[in-house]
């Protein structure tokens, strides 16, 4: 049928003089991080994104946050702290650390001596507003202190901007809701085969029933989210605190299982019209990224492997002339197993990077229908 801790641990966009590296837009290239009103000037290690997150020089982006940063030559280790908060990420375990253990898998990385992460957790983690602006395609870190607009910082920084506007290329995202269970296991091997990564948004009790699987998603570079508890319309959407606990619920057995401490939610039967103003509030206020579709395979009711495939590709066909990024629900069934191949020999044809959804990824939904 169809659908619907740790704040993120930041898009380590943070270059810190090591190297490491949201999906903002599908791009790769030279990227503009602007912290409140000041286009941020990096020297020997320059901002950049790749396969649609943006990576930044840990030590310089951090000081410009105000915030300290030790390096541990020995362990290859990041130490970045602000007041009473504090962030460590080891470069030989691709792992970023909070002060109260919690855990999440990144791209870490050397440039020029230099570490290199993604932004965005490391902005939020530090009390942050992040966001990327497609205008200019630059992103923007806030707080308080941030005095111009969008707009205005554009105009005031537009000879700038503009030498790093990259491209985008051609990227989309598989996703899977209400397993795992029987047939997730046959889906993956297919992902495998075709090179593809795809995004599994996966209820309680069935992780808790199938926590092999579930690690072996991670294992292999799948996104994992969180879709409830019950997928019981009544009980999910009974008030804001119901719809949330129900995420708690889920992601904290995600952890539990993987150590992935995963802020990406796709809630039942999708946003519209359940999650109004106050709901969206509640999951705002724990950092949950919640997430729709952009195109809907009818897997759920097709049932059927080559309608469920032909009427997929139409809909990618017609999606891909507005140069959107193709955001496919799908579910773990026999009849949708049955349908990928033919789906993904058609997107690995025309072009297409199956990439998965990740924490530091601006979440789409139906309350924001923004091109992806």
């Amino acid at each position: 049928m169809k659908k619907i801790s740790m704040i993120l641990l930041l898009s380590l966009i943070c270059t810190l003089g090591f190297f490491s590296g949201k999906a903002e837009a599908s791009s790769t290239g030279p990227a503009s991080i602007v912290i409140n009103d000041e286009l941020i000037k990096f020297k020997d290690v320059k901002p950049f994104m790749s396969n649609n997150v943006t990576y930044v020089p840990i030590r310089l982006f951090s000081q410009a946050l105000g915030v300290d940063v030790n390096w541990d030559q020995q362990k290859q280790i990041a130490i970045l702290t602000k007041a009473s908060r504090k962030l460590s990420l080891d470069l030989k375990q691709n792992m970023i650390m909070t002060e109260s253990g919690g855990k999440q898998k990144v791209s870490l990385h050397l440039v020029n001596n230099q570490m290199v992460a993604p932004y965005r957790f490391i902005g939020e983690y530090f009390g942050y507003q992040v966001e990327y602006v497609q205008k200019g395609s630059f992103a923007r870190i806030t707080d308080k202190n941030a005095k111009l607009s969008n707009e205005q910082i554009y105009e005031k920084y537009k000879k700038e901007l503009t030498k790093t506007i990259v491209k985008p290329g051609k990227v989309a995202y598989l996703t899977f809701d209400d397993g795992p269970n029987a047939h997730t296991e046959r889906i993956l091997n297919i992902l495998k085969k075709y090179d593809a990564k795809a995004t599994f948004f996966m209820l309680n009790d069935n992780m808790a029933s199938h926590q092999t699987v579930v690690k072996e998603m991670v294992s292999e570079g799948h996104g994992v989210g969180c879709h409830g508890v019950t997928h019981d319309q009544q009980k999910f959407y009974r008030s804001p605190a119901s719809a949330v606990g129900e995420m708690n619920t889920c992601l904290s057995t995600l952890a539990k299982i993987t150590g992935q401490h995963s802020t990406v939610i796709r809630v039942p039967y999708g946003s519209k019209p359940y999650m109004t103003t106050n709901y969206r509030k509640a999951m705002d206020a724990k950092g949950y990224q919640m997430w729709d579709w952009n195109v809907d395979s009818l897997d759920w009711k097709l049932l059927n492997g080559p309608k469920t495939a032909n009427y997929t590709i139409n809909q990618i066909k017609a999606i891909q002339k507005s140069g959107t990024s193709p955001l496919i629900l799908f579910h773990d069934k026999a009849t949708t197993a049955d349908a990928l191949p033919a789906v993904l020999s058609y997107l690995k044809e025309n072009g297409y990077e199956l990439l998965p959804i990740t924490n530091e990824i601006e979440a789409y939904n139906f309350w924001d229908r923004r091109k992806i």
